[in-house]
């Protein structure tokens, strides 16, 4: 509410009148004055000067009143900042970190398009040189840094007791990383810190309680000779979102968590080792506990969260591999979701191909496709950010050598599937600046092929939504339950195990289906088909029922009219009285 000002000059003028508007009345009518409700008693009094007229405190008198209220809530807040910091501290012991300042600077999303970049790179002043000058001159404009890397160390060192206590500060080779990380955001370069979480064999070696156990007593070790630490010990989580929150002190934008998995090769693993606090838990479980957690512990440090993921848990369903990692317990706690679709990675037959590592644009591509599949059904899951290969695999029998070329197809192929983000792996640093493109040339190649696939009505699976319709009716028709999961919309999460069940609980099946108009709403489509289901031999036809059909996480999804599901999930009347006989 505003405050009209009244000067001193204009008081008397003012009290004139009102004395006047009130004494006049007053002398004709005798002291009483009429309404037309009636009449009531009216006494008067002095009127002091001033009185009645509102006046808007002075302006400097009401800044520094402002300034007053505000230095006292800072205080407060400092002072409840500092108990909470006292609690903290003794809550969390070594593991402790300082919360973050009051106030913090934006940290807006980037669609990173970004390099690896170890410790020792970032600490050798010439190699780090030419790779700013590289990500200045191309479409690069992130990078991932290790912060607590492969071999459990860190790379600056650390002010946590317990990382100081257990020797990872030893070899340092970044002497300010805050220093580092500002100079980045200065210069528009995104800042990720990946930490290396459950592969590492220093901590075995500080805190061999901590680790994966042999059966036989003592640290299991993988084929390597590195220790793993055990997912399932909260003390390790403790260790590594500690470090998280450091990293976020020093302004990194992003935490990337690295070999957040159990060790591959599972069946030698379980067969030679035990997990203590494993107490029935699912290895799936553990990790997605783990990155709960640590959603909760971030929450007031201004950064997004990433995980990186092997390729193949796109592909297959479930923890299949047994390390702890399945898409739909990941996706959806996590801000980016890096799936690792290295084509070197995927062994023969995979997506059709003898030698996956020979077909950069076809790997990426089928490998993409599953992901974003994977994600369809979620109601939030994390934007896919893939990383992918820059060096050639020269193990593998039958590789082909990585250069500007291939490293280029992935990132075109990505790009086709309306994945504008990547990361570029190379474990050496050594990257191939002829693989970019010119930010401007970037720009311009990303809008044309939104601008195409858009003018075509396609979705980033290349599908119109008729097509995406005909998809989903033949999975229905051929009880697909995965491609039916992906296409079939119904407001809410499930997961497949859900969604797998029930298809098996149909009674009826598709046997037809025809289109016969087609309209369009404000943002989808709807069809009118007619359809028949077959029960027990005999034909259900249903004939005008309208199929919407809108874009959910990238993709044409279908919504089917309740009679649709009804009927495919139809019991029959003998059933239900054969299922009522057998309960009683």
């Amino acid at each position: 509410m505003k405050y009209v000002p009244v000067g001193k000059g204009h008081k008397a003028i003012l009290i004139s009148i009102l004395v006047i508007a009130i004494f006049i009345p007053f002398c004709l009518q005798g002291c009483s004055l009429s309404t037309e409700t009636g009449t009531e008693d009216f006494q008067s009094e002095d009127v002091k000067e001033g009185e009645g007229v509102v006046q808007e405190e002075d302006p400097e008198e009401e800044r520094l009143r402002v300034e007053e209220e505000e230095r006292e809530l800072q205080k407060k807040l400092e002072e409840e900042r500092k108990l909470r910091e006292e609690a903290l501290r003794v809550d969390l012991g070594h593991f402790f970190v300082p919360l973050p300042p009051l106030e913090q600077e934006d940290n807006p999303p980037v669609k990173a398009k970004g390099i690896y970049v170890t410790g020792n790179s970032v600490g050798l002043t010439s190699r780090f040189e030419r790779l700013l000058d590289m990500v200045a001159a191309t479409e690069l404009n992130a990078m991932v840094i290790d912060v607590k890397n492969d071999h459990g160390l860190m790379t600056y060192r650390s002010e946590i007791d317990i990382l100081i206590q257990s020797g990872a500060n030893k070899s340092a080779p970044v002497k300010d990383m805050q220093e580092v990380v500002a100079m980045l955001k200065e210069k528009g370069i995104y800042t990720i810190a990946r930490v290396v979480v459950f592969r590492d064999p220093l901590l075995p070696e500080f805190k061999p309680e901590w680790a994966i156990q042999k059966n036989q007593g003592g640290v299991w070790r993988d084929n390597k000779g590195m220790g793993w630490v055990n997912p399932y010990n909260k003390n390790v989580w403790d260790y590594n979102i500690a470090i998280a929150k450091e990293a976020a002190l020093m302004g990194f934008q992003e935490i990337q968590f690295d070999y957040v998995r159990f060790p591959e090769n599972a069946h030698r693993v379980d067969r030679e080792a035990y997990y203590p606090g494993e107490d029935g838990k699912p290895k799936d479980k553990a990790i997605q506990d783990f990155l709960t957690y640590a959603q909760k512990q971030l929450e007031e440090y201004n950064v997004y969260i990433a995980a990186d993921v092997f390729g193949v848990i796109a592909t297959s369903w479930g923890d299949t591999d047994k390390i702890g990692q399945t898409w739909e317990k990941i996706a959806p706690l996590v801000d980016y979701n890096c799936p690792m679709i290295y084509p070197s990675h995927y062994g023969s037959g995979y997506f059709g191909f003898d030698v996956p590592d020979a077909h950069p644009a076809g790997t990426v591509t089928h490998a993409l496709n599953d992901a974003i599949k994977r994600n369809a059904h979620m109601e939030n899951p994390g934007i896919i950010r893939p990383w992918l290969q820059s060096f050639t695999a020269s193990w593998i029998r039958g590789n082909i050598p990585y250069g500007p070329q291939e490293v280029r197809a992935q990132i075109d192929a990505a790009l086709e599937l309306g994945i504008d983000e990547y990361l570029i792996w190379n474990a050496g640093n050594r990257y191939q600046p002829d693989a970019f493109l010119s930010p401007e040339e970037a720009l311009i190649n990303e809008e044309k092929i939104k601008s195409d696939r858009e003018q075509k009505g396609h979705d980033v699976l290349g599908h119109t939504a008729e097509k995406a319709l005909e998809e989903y009716l033949e999975s229905v028709r051929r009880k697909d339950w995965r491609e039916a999961m992906v296409y079939q919309s119904t407001g809410f999460s499930y997961d497949h195990h859900q969604f797998r069940e029930w298809v098996g609980q149909w009674t009826g099946r598709l046997t037809s289906y025809d289109i016969i108009a087609r309209d369009n709403l404000s943002e989808g489509k709807v069809f009118s088909l007619d359809f028949t289901i077959t029960i027990d031999g005999n034909e259900l036809i249903t004939k005008g029922k309208n199929f919407e059909v809108y874009k959910e996480n990238m993709i044409w999804r279908v919504k089917p009219p309740t009679e649709f599901i009804e009927t495919l999930a139809f019991i029959p009347e003998a059933t239900m009285e054969e299922e009522q006989d057998t309960n009683n």
